[in-house]
């Protein structure tokens, strides 16, 4: 027996042939189903992966909301993340803390909710973490603290003088200088 086209036999439906008989869609459907097995130990790693990545994605979601900026730097998220979670011990079980009174929407945070918010932008606008001597410099140039002058203010990345020397004395001042300056402007 053949197709109408004639060019592919038919199982007969009167014998155990025909349960044999596989037509190409089947053979494909079954295929990319045996195929899938090997990938299911992976699908659960990820899963744990992603479990794994939950106190990190809430500190993500806060920053975005403290900050009121969509577009954190997600690398440098790591890096302040990575750098508290080593100053700041309880630091899963605060960002929960916080996280649990966003979503009830509540509209007076306590002072432990200020103190956390505090904490997360203090390093997001600083790009440090912790306080001397302990302090650690995460981020200088892609901290937030110049995005409110950055149309006016370039951010030095060089010592306009040699190293150190806002930490001299200045020269004292020539009190006839001063004198002379100001008789002039009155």
């Amino acid at each position: 027996m053949t197709t109408s086209s004639g060019d592919m036999p038919l199982a007969s439906s009167d014998g155990p042939a025909s349960r044999l008989a596989l037509s190409r869609r089947s053979l494909l459907k079954h295929s990319l189903g045996v195929g899938a097995i090997p990938l299911m130990p992976g699908l659960a790693l990820a899963q744990q992966g992603n479990e794994a990545d939950a106190p990190f994605e809430r500190f993500m979601r806060l920053s975005r909301q403290l900050t009121t900026r969509a577009g954190l730097d997600e690398e440098q998220g790591k890096r302040l993340f990575e750098v508290l979670s080593r100053h700041w011990v309880t630091l899963d079980d605060d960002l929960a803390y916080l996280d649990e009174a966003f979503q009830a929407d509540t509209v007076s945070l306590t002072t432990a909710h200020r103190s956390v918010a505090n904490r997360l932008l203090s390093a997001w606008y600083t790009g440090v973490v912790g306080k001397m001597p302990k302090a650690e410099l995460v981020t200088y140039q892609q901290s937030l603290m110049f995005d409110a002058v950055s149309d006016v203010l370039v951010i030095r990345s060089y010592c306009p003088n040699r190293p150190g020397y806002w930490a001299e004395e200045p020269p004292a001042a020539d009190p006839t200088a001063i004198s002379t300056t100001t008789k002039q402007g009155a």
